[in-house]
């Protein structure tokens, strides 16, 4: 045992010196030139010195005593220096902590007085009592003058130099706790437990070189800000290394000096100690307990902000099959760790009254709604006022009588966007029961302020889609309307010129067709009106392009080209849409002027092109006017033909193109994909008058 702790002792010393000296070779390369870095320097190697007369020498001899001043020394040196480059506050305090600086000095004087007295007995073979236990002494005073030196010094430095020097003052309050500790059991003569702290002390300081690294930046003012992750797993270790060093030191003094039932009872105590922690104690709510205390008393901030928005951010846009009501509150929940949490959404209909919608872990009964006092209602909508519920109970706030009694409920924070408040999230009680301060109000703020974005898109959001739903059912009504205008305007030539023709038998058989072909588009509309959807998946067929001109009747209209051609699209869309080209190139003509429809076969598709001679349409309302829906020129128009009919050729798998000039006509081009491929062939110069 003895030989283990002397090898671990040794190498800890040896491993410990070797970082120290390299610590001082690096500081000062890089801050040669400052005098605060030539300090640091010189503490550095007085360490390193220190460190390695003990691993070479031992701890009983003269050198290493005197090592070990000096190692103090410097680093007084160092925490008299420090201040004053920072002036202010921090330099008066330096002053003001002139006599303990002096006390300290005297101290060291002290030691190695007593140091010397004692080498000098020894060698001389005489024992004076109670010099053994002075040095001892004056080493423990030395501890507690100094751990609190660096605590007043750091206390007094400005808030931006804390977060610099902070690893440094760590250092040093570790360095001269572990000597109060080892110093102390060697007062009290603790035999085995002294032999190990000396053997560990070496193995501490090469744990403080990194540490003590960190803090290389502060003689150039810059302030080095570990994570709160790190800071809080480093604590973790720290607590996991003390605890075990407690245990071990346990079992030793134990080990020494107690009779075996003594012994066994102790250690049947310390296991049952340990057991019933890890069994009794919830791990959660130790880690949060503790995680809540550190951050009260580490940190200078409760939150992390970086880590708490990037964790807001994941929840908040995270699951996508969870509802943005529920990511929204688990959100508001987890930045104070709320073990609940409600939201409820303003009632359109009602000022201050909101609807309850959402819950997180709510435990009990909840009403339907909170109805809100008007004061109240306005603060919070003018202000994003957020209420902390055990204080508006103690103040006599006006609260709902449901929030007044609930107990769990701790925070109450109002969703505002752009005034208008959209709804509140209710939050439960953290682990640790603690009234809201100015961390966690500007916090929530920002917080909902983003929620409240969120839900105010997901409203636009679900409003923009019931609008599309109305739009399409109206511009599917608009189709038809214009389809019905078509027809009524149809059956009214119709009737007119039966005044005139009706003993014509043949202009009778014409009729009695057209009313046929009105009543069978008549039903086309009446299916396609009662559809659910848009638009009807097209019934899509083969069929020959003279199947879809039988209605386009008229004594005008001039087809050129091969009617047997075969086209796949529906027939009826494409009766519908030649019908509404025909129509409109008529209308554009002078009266008795011809229409042509040209049919062209290519490899792949047939051109379908209506071509007149008529006023034409300007550049700019082709590219503005001409497919924009309920946009027309014509008297009483609805705007919507040229629109329908593209969007019928297109449903088919074709296209839809127009030229036009003013004065010189315009020309429609229909491409639809042929039933099956055709060859190239010359354009067929026949001509015909419409069926």
């Amino acid at each position: 045992m003895n030989t283990t702790v002397q090898y671990i002792g040794d190498w800890g010393h040896i491993l410990a010196a070797a970082l120290f000296a390299a610590l001082s070779i690096w500081t000062g390369r890089r801050f040669v030139t400052e005098r605060a870095g030539k300090l640091l320097v010189a503490a550095l190697a007085l360490t390193s010195a220190w460190l390695l007369s003990i691993a070479f020498g031992g701890v009983d001899r003269l050198e290493s005593g005197v090592m070990e001043s000096l190692r103090n020394c410097g680093w007084l040196v160092c925490l008299f220096v420090l201040p004053n480059r920072f002036g202010g506050q921090a330099s008066r305090q330096a002053r003001g902590a002139r006599p303990l600086y002096l006390a300290l000095a005297l101290l060291l004087v002290a030691q190695s007085g007593v140091d010397l007295l004692a080498n000098l007995a020894a060698s001389e073979g005489a024992h004076i009592i109670g010099l053994a236990d002075s040095a001892i002494v004056l080493r423990i005073l030395w501890a507690i003058g100094a751990l609190l030196l660096t605590q007043r010094i750091f206390i007094a430095c400005p808030a931006r130099v804390r977060a610099g020097i902070a690893p440094l003052a760590a250092a040093m309050t570790a360095m001269w706790g572990y000597d109060l500790v080892l110093y102390g059991a060697a007062f009290f003569n603790a035999g085995g437990m002294v032999k190990m702290l000396y053997a560990l002390r070496g193995l501490n300081m090469a744990a403080l070189a990194p540490v003590i690294a960190l803090s290389s930046r502060t003689v150039r003012n810059a302030a080095l800000q570990p994570s709160r992750v790190l800071a809080w797993r480093g604590l973790g270790v720290a607590v996991g290394i003390i605890l075990a060093l407690l245990i071990l030191s346990a079992l030793m003094a134990l080990g020494n000096g107690a009779s075996p039932v003594a012994r066994t009872l102790a250690a049947a105590v310390l296991f049952l100690a340990v057991a019933g922690t890890l069994l009794f104690v919830p791990a959660t709510r130790l880690h949060r307990t503790a995680k809540v205390l550190a951050a009260k008393h580490l940190f200078r901030h409760r939150y992390d902000y970086r880590e708490q928005w990037m964790a807001f951010a994941d929840t908040l846009g995270g699951d996508a099959h969870t509802s943005i009501h529920n990511r929204a509150l688990k959100a508001m929940a987890d930045i104070t760790q709320s073990s609940c949490g409600a939201l409820l959404l303003a009632d359109s209909a009602e000022d201050g009254r909101f609807v309850w919608l959402a819950e997180w872990n709510w435990k009990g009964e909840h009403p339907e709604a909170l109805q809100f006092a008007g004061a109240q209602y306005a603060r919070m909508r003018a202000k994003g006022w957020i209420t902390d519920i055990n204080e508006a109970r103690v103040g006599n706030e006006p609260l709902p009588l449901w929030l007044a009694q609930e107990r769990s409920a701790w925070a109450l924070v109002p969703l505002v966007h752009f005034g208008e408040q959209i709804g509140l999230v209710l939050l439960g009680h953290p682990p640790i029961t603690r009234a809201l301060d100015w961390e966690d109000f500007d916090m929530l703020r920002a917080a909902a302020r983003q929620v409240a974005s969120y839900l105010a898109e997901a409203r636009g959001q679900a409003a923009l889609a019931e609008a599309r739903r109305f739009e399409e059912f109206n511009r599917r009504f608009a189709f038809i309307m214009h389809d019905i205008k078509n027809l009524v305007s149809q059956i009214a030539l119709t009737a007119r010129n039966a005044e005139r023709h009706a003993d014509n038998p043949d202009f009778r058989a014409d009729m009695i067709l057209t009313l046929k072909d009105c009543a069978e588009r008549m039903n086309t509309l009446l299916a396609r009106l009662s559809q659910q959807s848009g638009r009807a998946e097209q019934a899509v067929a083969p069929f020959a392009l003279g199947d879809a001109l039988h209605g386009l009747a008229t004594q005008s209209l001039l087809v050129e080209g091969d009617r047997s051609l075969l086209v796949r699209a529906d027939r009826a869309a494409l009766a519908q849409v030649l019908g509404h080209l025909v129509q409109n190139a008529v209308e554009a003509s002078e009266a008795g002027a011809p229409v042509l429809l040209r049919i062209e076969p290519t490899s792949d598709e047939a051109v379908l092109q209506v071509i007149d001679h008529g006023c034409g349409m300007s550049a700019d309302f082709l590219r503005d006017e001409l497919f924009r829906p309920f946009a027309s020129t014509k008297q009483g128009g609805f705007g919507i033909g040229a629109y329908e009919a593209r969007e019928l050729v297109r449903a088919m798998g074709g296209s839809l193109t127009v030229e036009s000039a003013l004065a010189k006509g315009s020309i429609f081009t229909i491409r639809l994909p042929l039933a099956q491929p055709h060859a190239e062939t010359p354009l067929s110069t026949g001509h015909g008058r419409a069926a």
